[in-house]
């Protein structure tokens, strides 16, 4: 699983819980302290929702990202440098169509950012238009992260502050934070 991968599952498991209204008490059903993909899909399959259907705006902003060069092979930090240098303050914002249906059955893979990662939520909570989530990931080829998210929501936009640290990946330790905001535009485009 690649940074962007890693990244992905964040703000897909960000996008759900702009999508559920309420608390989750009952995240955690079989109590062990974490709460794991299934027990996230059990949540999302019982919630109500707060979002409404038509075209949504999307701007997932690069705050900061640090790591150590030194762990990379020398011809690598060359290229990698300056590819993480220009990638601080890069926003990258898309559009999308939510329909009634979807807005009334959000998709379970929102959470996966790969097939082969295994995440559990320590923390998941979102209510009154607050979210607080923290989730760790482990892929077998690609190292573990740990991704804490905290911003707000409300069925037209929603505004979140993501903090991801990576290790054991081929580029080595890594920390990102990353803001993402959302805002519903109006209707589809027929």
């Amino acid at each position: 699983m690649t940074m962007t991968k890693f990244l992905g599952a964040g703000l897909l498991a960000s996008a759900f819980a702009l999508a559920a209204c309420g608390g989750a008490p009952d995240a955690d059903a079989d109590g062990d302290g974490t709460i794991s993909q299934k027990e996230a899909e059990a949540v999302l399959a019982n919630s109500d929702l707060t979002i409404k259907p038509g075209e949504w705006e999307n701007t997932v902003e690069f705050v900061d990202i640090e790591f150590d060069a030194s762990q990379l092979p020398a011809e690598a930090r060359g290229m990698i440098g300056p590819m993480i240098d220009a990638m601080r303050g890069q926003k990258n914002t898309t559009k999308s169509c939510v329909t009634e249906e979807q807005a009334k059955e959000p998709a379970a893979e929102m959470f996966s950012g790969s097939d082969a990662a295994d995440c559990e939520y320590e923390k998941f909570e979102f209510a009154g238009g607050s979210i607080d989530m923290a989730m760790s990931c482990t892929d077998p080829t690609s190292g573990t992260a740990k991704i804490i998210n905290k911003g707000t929501y409300d069925e037209d936009s929603y505004a979140m502050a993501m903090d991801i640290s990576m290790e054991g990946s081929e580029m080595g330790a890594m920390k990102i934070k990353a803001k993402s905001e959302g805002k519903r535009l109006g209707e589809c485009a027929k």
